[in-house]
């Protein structure tokens, strides 16, 4: 990672050069790729998921070329896993001074979102940025006025986005077939006694603090002695990141807030608790409710019994859509009778690809910085409501606190 300027040097940037920008991307034509051309990528952050999406991006035909991480032996892990060398970088700002690379994809911890986001910007490369967008509220209204006063094609991975499975779901909702909806629940269950994240920073080969370079993983977060716990399992630290709110929050916020037009809600409250992971800072249960004016959205999610899986239901006054644990939706009359289905797939692939395409195309992607930003704040308010013990109220539209 690299230390960057500071928020306040970057919205100075933004404002000055924005409007110039916007205004040169408008005269200026497209990237022009041919048939055959493949897009150049790079990754910053090379663990499970940021392999993972490399991994997508490498099989639906674009080259990985560069590779940045704070951490050797992740660098090692990843290149074995995509079968193939790249250029390696501890500092991704090298990376990014790299002029044969048209994109990259983010998987960094959440706390490094920000800065990363901005400086690929400022290096005029499109982003792939894992969810969540950002670490606070505050940090994401920054991104999405950068991206704006950009010319860059961002796409966040909220990749229920591009799951055709919810398009469907959007447009039984949207057309009237359940009703008008009053309460959506949606919840995540998995059975994970040992946190795999935990077990992991015990495997000295992949955390040898002579191959990680702790002080540029720490950042701007607050100065600790090397922890190989916490390098591993950053998401349940709040110095780092918001735990399964935000980690699995956004996916669900997402759907909730697609299918329903809804720009965020009016107040949120959260309750939970460390239940089982005593090590973790953040709760390993948690419970939010967002009040959305004329409807509810409620938020389960816990990792000590996976009966339920994950899924999303919309009660409406005339119906109700599931998307139950079989891998279905189903359409269901307010007599429990099941009037349509249809079947849940990957999304994953798709959502890479509509990034990849709209690299091309210059088109805005399925999850834009504005529309990943307003549903993160949702989870961002639970976890205020949480660490606050009081309900949060909260103007969706002006985005700011009542």
């Amino acid at each position: 990672m690299k230390k960057t300027n500071t928020r306040r040097d970057f919205m100075k940037e933004v404002a000055v050069v924005g409007a110039g920008t916007a205004a040169m991307a408008r005269m200026a034509p497209p990237t022009a790729y041919g048939a055959n051309e493949r897009i150049r990528l790079g990754g910053i952050g090379t663990g499970d998921r940021g392999t993972d999406r490399l991994r997508t991006a490498k099989r639906l035909g674009a080259e990985i070329v560069a590779l940045a991480d704070v951490n050797e032996a992740m660098l090692d892990r990843c290149e074995s896993e995509l079968e193939q060398k790249a250029k390696r970088y501890r500092d991704y700002g090298d990376l990014l001074a790299q002029s044969d690379i048209d994109a990259v994809i983010v998987a960094a911890p959440d706390h490094w979102h920000h800065d990363i986001l901005f400086d690929a910007l400022k290096a005029k490369k499109d982003v792939y940025i894992e969810k969540p967008l950002s670490r606070t509220i505050e940090e994401g209204q920054e991104m999405v006025k950068a991206v704006k006063a950009s010319d860059r094609i961002v796409q966040v991975g909220n990749h229920r986005r591009s799951g055709k499975h919810w398009a469907i779901a959007h447009e039984k909702v949207a057309s009237g077939k359940i009703g008008q909806v009053k309460w959506i629940r949606t919840w995540d269950c998995r059975y994970r006694l040992v946190d795999p994240y935990q077990k992991r920073a015990e495997n000295k080969a992949l955390y040898n603090p002579e191959r990680i370079d702790w002080k540029r993983f720490l950042g701007k977060a607050p100065d600790r002695p090397f922890n190989a716990e916490r390098c591993s399992a950053w998401r349940w630290f709040w110095d780092y990141a918001g735990g399964l709110m935000t980690d699995i929050g956004p996916h669900m916020l997402d759907v909730a807030m697609w299918i329903t037009d809804c720009r965020g809600p009016k107040s949120v409250v959260c309750n939970g608790g460390n239940y089982h992971y005593p090590r973790w800072e953040t709760p390993d249960n948690v419970h939010a409710i967002l009040d959305c004016g004329t409807f509810a959205i409620v938020f389960d999610v816990q990792f000590m019994n996976g009966f339920e899986g994950d899924g999303a239901a919309f009660y409406g006054t005339e119906g109700a859509v599931i998307q139950e644990k079989d891998n279905h939706f189903r359409l269901y009359d307010t007599k429990n009778k099941m009037l349509e289905e249809w079947e849940y797939k990957d999304e994953g692939v798709a959502h890479m690809e509509n990034f990849l395409d709209c690299i091309k195309t210059r088109k805005q992607p399925n999850s834009p910085a504005e529309t990943g930003n307003r549903v993160i704040i949702g989870a961002h308010l639970a976890n205020l409501s949480y660490r606050g013990g009081k309900r949060i109220a909260w103007d969706p539209k002006a985005e700011k606190f009542l």
